[in-house]
């Protein structure tokens, strides 16, 4: 169910950088890469008017629900200052409520950072609940921008390809340079989309068992490094 989709994913990388050339896919390559980065400086763009939205914001606060994570250790807990909980009794409560990467660091990271202190925002319940739903939205707005800016930037490409007539070719070895980096932009394109994943998790737990357990799955959920890079607040 997950190893298929990888494959084709990354199989029809591979034959477009077999088919485009070694110049054009490092160009492919570079403009997803430049794409993903400009989406993460842009988040506020598209996620500050949901954070100004009672409805969309409320909505979010209201499905992705964090106190019931605090229940896991304990029901008292929801109520007391995030301050108060020294690091060990914020890391059993992170380890009990088992949540999708990379929430539990996030979680961690706004509680010693004190980060919604201006807002008022002080319980450990309330630091769960906020922290989950900003990052959900963060991701969110990030996949959005990323998807907007690739589809420009490549029509773009595209535009200077046809307007010469074709990128150059390397003499020798194209084909297998081509190839390779093809496999690579396969591999950055998964990893941006796993990002997804941990969404899911939170939705539909179940999921959990599909997607890490299988080794393509797992490797690309676990070993993600562009989830770390997402804003926590």
């Amino acid at each position: 169910m997950v190893t298929i989709p990888i494959l084709v994913i990354l199989g029809l990388c591979i034959l477009a950088g077999y088919y485009r050339g070694v110049i054009y896919s490092a160009i492919s390559i570079g403009l997803t890469l430049l794409s993903f980065f400009l989406a993460l400086l842009l988040i506020p763009v598209v996620a500050g008017p949901v954070r100004s939205s009672e409805t969309l914001y409320g909505g979010l606060l209201y499905n992705f629900e964090g106190y019931e994570y605090v229940n896991r250790t304990s029901v008292e807990m929801i109520h007391d200052p995030a301050a108060s909980l020294d690091d060990a009794q914020l890391n059993e409560v992170i380890k009990n409520a088992d949540m999708a990467i990379p929430f539990g660091s996030a979680i961690r990271k706004n509680i010693r950072n004190e980060a919604y202190r201006d807002s008022g925002i002080t319980t450990l319940g309330d630091y769960f609940n906020q922290t989950i739903v900003d990052v959900v939205l963060n991701i969110l707005s990030l996949l959005f921008l990323f998807v907007c800016i690739r589809i420009l930037l490549g029509f773009i490409l595209r535009m200077v390809d046809y307007g010469r007539n074709g990128l150059p070719s390397l003499k020798r070895f194209d084909a297998v340079y081509s190839c390779g980096i093809g496999f690579l932009h396969g591999v950055v394109l998964l990893f941006i989309f796993f990002m997804l994943v941990p969404i899911l998790l939170m939705i539909v737990p179940r999921l959990g068992a599909v997607i890490t357990k299988n080794p393509f799955g797992g490797f690309f959920y676990r070993m993600n490094p562009f989830v770390w890079l997402v804003p926590t607040t």
